[in-house]
């Protein structure tokens, strides 16, 4: 539990990053390029070894990528590699959906995107229309794993092809 008698002390480090120290423990906090929206940040636990990753990851379902709100596979992918950057065989990551987690199981998680974003850009350099490439079936193999979640597998494979489209 913290005790939170003890010194407080925030220190800027620019427009997207701040560090807190909060009694014997650093907090920092940055600010990632839009992923799931244009408004993420994750919290790293220095000393706990913990990070929080917000709507970044998504633990054993397909995320919800906010296209509305910038959000983009691309960007996905490359939070979830900063992340990756900051995490050591015993972090805890805590994800904004699913059970707590570690990186190993981010480090399956960012695969299955890298995977799903390249298929998709395949099919897309193709020419397939939208339809077309649900047709195609093109999370098939990650679907039993990552395809229980609030998204259908066709919900997800939608949102990350327009995102390919858009970009």
């Amino acid at each position: 539990m913290l005790n939170l008698t003890k010194t407080y002390q925030v220190t800027s480090m620019g427009n997207d990053t701040t560090t807190f120290h909060l009694n014997d423990q650093t907090i920092h906090a940055f600010h990632v390029a839009p992923a799931h929206t244009d408004g993420d940040t994750v919290i790293h636990f220095l000393d706990a070894d913990v990070i929080h990753t917000g709507d970044i990851y998504f633990n054993g379902i397909y995320p919800f990528i906010d296209r509305s709100s910038g959000g983009s596979i691309v960007g996905m992918i490359r939070a979830t590699e900063e992340i990756l950057a900051l995490a050591g065989e015993n972090t805890k990551i805590i994800p904004g959906h699913g059970a707590l987690s570690n990186r190993a199981e981010l480090e399956a998680y960012r695969q299955m995107l890298v995977d799903v974003r390249v298929q998709t850009e395949g099919e897309i350099a193709k020419g397939l229309t939208l339809d077309e490439f649900l047709a195609s079936d093109p999370t098939a193999n990650y679907d039993a794993v990552w395809g229980q979640g609030f998204l259908s597998p066709e919900q997800f494979q939608t949102i990350v092809y327009q995102s390919l489209v858009d970009k």
